[in-house]
């Protein structure tokens, strides 16, 4: 019985990627890197039955229900329903979000580096760049349980580095729209990001 595991997402989209700099407040004000990996229904299957089953075998003494599992329906906003109503509305694509975040400094207070890797397991420098919605690949950390009293029970995960088949830069408050997979790789910053295979079995520890 263990209460952390090391994973590998599926290959998916980034959205929300903040990795560098003072990263993303939380609701309490924290800063944390942070990204969502956006997976297809048929990539987030096998991947939710794996978390479920290690909150099954790990889950605290007494707990039946988990208040999160790490991962939520993907929603966007609907612009016209939004507007009609006055106020931001949601609606599910059918897909999921897979959520990896962590504390943008040790305890030593000493500054953390999220990684940046290619297909190939190479770590590459994004030249001050960020990468943007659109940008494709998997993110790699530890699923651990959480436990602060009984009604916040539950699985996180925590970032350490994301692997980069496809780049697409933010820039200033808008990003450009992601490039078709065949239309070739990605060259810049410093190096290729050569393409990751989604049917790829075997996901290379970083």
């Amino acid at each position: 019985m263990s209460e952390t595991k090391g994973i590998d997402t599926p290959v998916g989209d980034f959205e929300w990627c903040f990795v560098d700099g003072e990263g993303k407040a939380d609701l309490q004000g924290k800063p944390k890197f942070t990204v969502d990996v956006v997976l297809d229904p048929e990539k987030a299957k096998p991947f939710k039955a794996m978390v479920d089953e290690f909150w099954a075998d790990n889950k605290p003494k007494g707990a039946t229900k988990a208040k999160s599992m790490g991962y939520y329906a993907h929603k966007v906003k609907d612009e016209a329903a939004s507007k009609e109503a006055g106020e931001n509305i949601y609606t599910e694509t059918g897909k999921t979000v897979v959520r990896l975040n962590t504390n943008t400094t040790y305890v030593s207070g000493d500054p953390k580096v999220i990684k940046i890797f290619n297909s190939k397991g190479n770590e590459v420098s994004m030249m001050g760049k960020r990468l943007g919605n659109g940008s494709r690949g998997r993110a790699t950390g530890v699923m651990a349980i959480y436990d602060f009293n009984a009604a916040a029970r539950g699985v996180t995960f925590y970032l350490n580095a994301l692997q980069v088949s496809k780049f697409v830069e933010y820039v200033g408050g808008a990003n450009f729209g992601a490039l078709d997979e065949d239309e070739g790789d990605f060259e810049g910053v410093g190096e290729t990001f050569g393409g990751i295979e989604d049917e790829q079995v075997d996901k290379p520890r970083l």
